[in-house]
């Protein structure tokens, strides 16, 4: 009877802890359908401190023409990029850091540097650019930098809601094992883009912005280079309110004939690191001194 008495007890307290536990967000089951719910999302997110790094290898082989003298360093290519810093998008305003790696190149750019290091921030207004080359090195520029219309940011190929709504357009998506991210436990997505869709989306959302027609002839050699590579993008977003946490997205090309460059060759891997963290709690972004 005790025995009874305790299992009933312990099921009624594992009952009460499961019913106070956060069940987290709404999410469908279908992959391709959470990414989209997922997309939609991200248009709550207004502020956001930001770590990224990008890798990109290029190795480029029997270039002629204008690109023979580039050859050489074309042809195991290597750069690295790494920002980090605050982004309040309702504002418009961002503090940002980091620095530039372009292998043999980065000496002859930045006059005997290993690496360019910049600052780049953006208060109301005003735009203050810093960087460790050039004739004002380390010392603080500034430009006017007019807030974006409602209609403009709407329309801009580049704004983040624009992006989420190429995702959107997914021709591939699965689900993957929940991961923890920072402090924040995560449902894990990835998705697979298809590379002449995506070009046709770029063009049409480009058009709405008020850039001139793409060329059909060019937009359809370009489907054809791009036919068999790879672009995936994977998604890490918080369980309790499906914000993203950490994006990775991955370009991989093998071109086996570079146009109008008979017999050259050129592979093209590009990964792009994205985490987010403190996902809409207050920034405090001021002026540069």
């Amino acid at each position: 009877m005790k025995t009874r008495l305790m299992l009933a007890v312990l099921l009624l307290l594992a009952l009460f802890v499961t019913a106070c536990q956060p069940q987290g967000a709404a999410v469908p089951q279908d992959p391709l359908e959470a990414v989209k719910t997922i997309a939609d999302k991200q248009k709550e997110v207004k502020t956001q401190h930001i770590d990224l790094t990008m890798a990109l290898s290029l190795k480029a082989d029997g270039l002629t023409g204008d690109m023979a003298q580039a050859g050489a360093f074309l042809k195991n290519f290597k750069a690295n990029l790494n920002v980090s810093g605050d982004v309040d998008s309702a504002k418009e305003d961002f503090a940002l850091k980091g620095d530039l790696d372009l292998g043999p190149l980065t000496t002859l750019i930045t006059q005997g540097q290993d690496k360019l290091n910049f600052e780049v921030v953006k208060v109301g207004e005003k735009l203050y650019t810093k960087a460790n080359v050039g004739d004002k090195a380390d010392q603080w520029n500034t430009t006017d930098a007019p807030k974006s219309t409602t209609e403009m940011t709407q329309t801009n190929p580049l704004n983040p809601e624009m992006v989420m709504s190429l995702l959107k357009q997914s021709s591939k998506a699965e689900k993957l094992a929940d991961e923890k991210i920072g402090d924040v436990d995560t449902y894990h997505y990835k998705v697979t883009l298809d590379p002449a869709t995506l070009i046709d989306s770029i063009a049409k959302l480009a058009a709405t912005s008020g850039a001139p027609a793409s060329d059909t002839a060019q937009l359809d050699q370009a489907k054809k280079y791009l036919k068999d590579a790879i672009l995936e993008v994977e998604l890490w977003v918080g369980k309790q309110d499906l914000l993203t946490r950490q994006t990775k997205v991955h370009f991989n090309l093998n071109l086996k004939d570079v146009p109008e460059m008979q017999g050259a060759t050129a592979l093209i891997d590009f990964l792009l690191t994205d985490k987010a963290t403190k996902v809409n709690e207050p920034v405090t972004i001021t002026a540069p001194k």
